[in-house]
């Protein structure tokens, strides 16, 4: 193996090198992303580098469509900058909803918990569609309110 073989996606510009290279190593590069990502909390700056890089076009709409959300998730959920690359067009290329979970059954919740940056692009998840082990300790999780209007709102 090569060093880049054992060396882990710094950024989502990595991720993308990946997923050019072999589109069935998107999946866990992008979790071994996210894992430094989360590694590098709280230190904003360091996080902040990790989402700046600019990554290169996929030419799978549902792979350039994820790594725009989660640049642009990453960035919101953790107060930092959203980089202007999220916003190119490509990451807004699919045609066709995606859920995943892929069951049927779940399609409600999944609509209702996805995070804006996800749902923009067609891109049906759960609330915490980057939740890994490495999960920064003590961070809030996301809440989805499960009645409407939500209670505070009435008050």
């Amino acid at each position: 193996m090569t060093d880049h073989e054992l060396r882990r996606p710094q950024t989502l510009a990595d991720v993308a090198e990946i997923a050019r290279q072999n589109s069935s190593d998107f999946a866990m590069a992008l979790d071994e992303f996210v894992d430094e990502f989360y590694l590098d909390h709280p230190d904003k700056i360091a996080q902040q580098k990790r989402l700046d890089a600019v990554p290169s076009c996929v030419d799978d709409p549902v792979t350039d469509a994820w790594i725009g959300a989660a640049g642009e998730h990453l960035a919101q959920r953790w107060g930092l900058k959203v980089p202007n690359w999220t916003k190119r067009s490509f990451h807004f290329a699919l045609q066709k909803p995606v859920f995943l979970p892929a069951n049927i059954a779940l399609r409600g919740i999944v609509i209702v918990e996805s995070p804006p940056a996800f749902r923009s692009r067609l891109i049906f998840t759960r609330a915490e569609p980057l939740a890994r082990a490495r999960f920064p300790s003590g961070a809030q999780r996301a809440k989805v309110p499960l009645e409407w209007p939500p209670a505070a709102a009435e008050r």
